[in-house]
């Protein structure tokens, strides 16, 4: 190389398995079942990639044509639109070597400039310098893209190309040539190897402004028309590290490696292998006590395994002077923080002055610190909207108040009922797990909230039980990362609730279903709904955005989107 390559990353490179020598590897990795050649399918590869090389080409375009209008922008780069022969000549001709397609070293590495980085948080980047593939945009033409983890936009970098997939190849950051000026030291030595987090070599401001611009960018390639909610600031974590409450270390038996040295920790980045790691930054103090100990014993006993094993190591709250004890009528304020190590255990998280119990091995969120924050914020959105509502302002009493019933669906535990229950006579919550919903209830028992009921079925269900008019009701749906379904969603705009908090953890789940709702003529944009045969029964704005940082140095971001019925 001529120039002098700067390692930004520490043992970033994929390393070959001690047992499996490099030639063997790169045959298997290129073959599948049956000794038959790996085949290069868009089905298989990132679509968050793919999504990202089609923004940054279409931007491209806008800026060399600035007097188009973004309606003219060409709906595919490289190919014509709907010429799926053409795209799939392209997407499967490589036109680099990569390492496990066989390819010899000094044929895999070269330098990439990264224009973009996916959602999740991968730099795209292409051979091309910025003033070349601004030539190649106005031109509708497409560039061979690099998938690049730990790296930041304008950054030039030094890559080993290692596998091919649809229209770009992954690769292996082996130094940073040109910095960005937003890069930084990343504070654990595990960054660049570990596949927990992947924003460290950024300021915390700026993980910030990324994870707003992905959900502003999730919005928009779901409808362009979603251009148009305001986007707040992203609320961030009181800890940006030390906050998580749960970790879950592995390990791997192998045949070739003596017990004591299995690795225990979390996979490689861009590898199916185990990472050994000692301490874990991200945890909180307790959590990392309670980590170093469960190690300790997994070492112990690690001739007992045959398979290996996941590690459960999570926070909890006990009484001061007995960590074993009820800690039913003990007020919040007056526990101590411990961990726990067996799945089985139950676990006590306390957010404000609610306390709730539940399985160490059940969902609740991870980051204790900006619970009351994002509690919070769901219920001064309610209140604020039954003040709007009502009109007669936060002095207005609770029978004067429109909202009355708030239904809770997807309720977990109970977290977000709970916090919410003074505001309302009646809280109805709905969860298909049977196990939770028995948390639930004993939750409110506990926290006093004998206004709550929680019910067990599925959420589709749940209007039924309501027992309120719809203009006198207040919706919040949590749905698991995948997000939720057209039938619940079109059972809810017929129910018809004056208010809606959705609260996801992925938002392009959440930015479908808004376009679902939106397509079936419920959502009004500017006064106007899509064309529909049949009007439905209910119409809603966006009267919200908000973003919560629930994991820094991580890509993942929380949203919340507040819908408000137009009468």
């Amino acid at each position: 190389m001529s120039e002098q390559v700067q390692s930004a990353i520490p043992g970033s490179k994929r390393e070959a398995s001690p047992a499996v020598p490099e030639q063997k590897r790169a045959k298997i990795e290129n073959k599948g079942r049956g000794g038959k050649k790996r085949a290069v399918r868009k089905a298989n590869s990132d679509e968050t990639m793919l999504d990202a090389i089609e923004l940054l080409m279409r931007n491209l375009w806008l800026e060399g044509h600035p007097e188009s209008a973004a309606q003219t922008v060409p709906k595919s780069f490289g190919w014509t639109a709907g010429d799926e022969k053409s795209e799939a000549e392209f997407c499967r001709a490589a036109p680099v070597a990569a390492k496990l397609a066989g390819g010899e070293p000094s044929e895999c590495e070269f330098d990439v400039y990264v224009h973009e980085l996916t959602e999740r948080g991968v730099g795209v980047a292409t051979r091309e310098s910025p003033v070349e593939l601004r030539e190649m945009a106005k031109d509708a033409r497409r560039p061979w893209a690099f998938q690049v983890p730990f790296t930041l936009r304008g950054e030039k970098a030094r890559i080993r190309s290692v596998r091919h997939d649809w229209g770009y190849t992954q690769a292996d950051l082996l130094g940073v040539l040109e910095p960005s000026p937003l890069r930084i030291d990343a504070p654990c030595k595990y960054f660049g190897q570990c596949s927990g987090c992947q924003l460290q070599h950024t300021g915390y401001n700026e993980q910030l402004a990324f994870k707003r611009e992905m959900v502003s960018r999730a919005l928009v390639q779901a409808n362009p028309l979603f251009a148009q909610f305001a986007v707040s600031q992203v609320i961030q974590s009181p800890l940006p590290f030390g906050y998580r409450t749960k970790l879950t270390p592995h390990f791997d038996i192998r045949k070739d490696t003596p017990p004591d040295q299995v690795a225990i920790g979390f996979a490689m980045a861009g590898q199916r292998r185990v990472l050994d790691i000692e301490d874990c930054m991200i945890g909180t103090d307790t959590v990392r006590a309670g980590a170093k100990k469960a190690r300790e014993n997994a070492r112990s006993k690690m001739d007992t395994y045959k398979r290996g094993a996941t590690l459960l190591i999570r926070e909890t709250n006990v009484p001061k002077d007995d960590p074993s004890g009820d800690v039913t009528d003990i007020p919040a304020s007056e526990l101590v923080k411990d961990y726990v190590v067996d799945h089985k255990s139950w676990v006590t998280d306390v957010v404000e002055d609610l306390k709730f119990r539940y399985p160490a091995s059940s969902f609740f969120q991870n980051n204790a610190s900006i619970l009351p924050a994002f509690t919070g914020y769901v219920r001064d959105e309610l209140r604020k909207w039954n003040e709007i509502l009502s009109g007669c302002g936060s002095d207005c009493s609770q029978n004067a108040r429109v909202l009355s019933h708030l239904v809770d669906a997807y309720c977990g535990s109970g977290l977000f009922g709970i916090a919410c229950h003074a505001d309302f006579e009646k809280v109805v919550g709905i969860e298909i797990s049977n196990e939770s919903i028995s948390c639930a209830n004993n939750n409110a028992k506990m926290n006093g909230a004998d206004n709550c009921d929680f019910l067990l079925g599925d959420a589709s269900k749940i209007f039924d039980k309501v027992g309120a008019s719809p203009s006198n009701t207040a919706v919040i749906i949590d749905p698991p990362r995948k997000g939720s379904n057209p039938d619940f969603l079109d059972q809810l705009v017929a129910y018809g609730p004056r208010v809606i908090i959705y609260i996801a953890c992925g938002v392009p789940a959440q930015a479908r279903d808004l376009k679902h709702m939106h397509s079936q003529g419920a959502i009004s944009i500017d006064g106007q709904t899509a064309p529909v045969d049949t009007k439905p029964a209910s119409v809603y704005r966006v009267a919200g955005v908000q973003p919560f940082d629930l994991f820094p140095q991580t890509y993942h971001v929380e949203n919340i989107v507040t819908l408000v019925r137009e009468d």
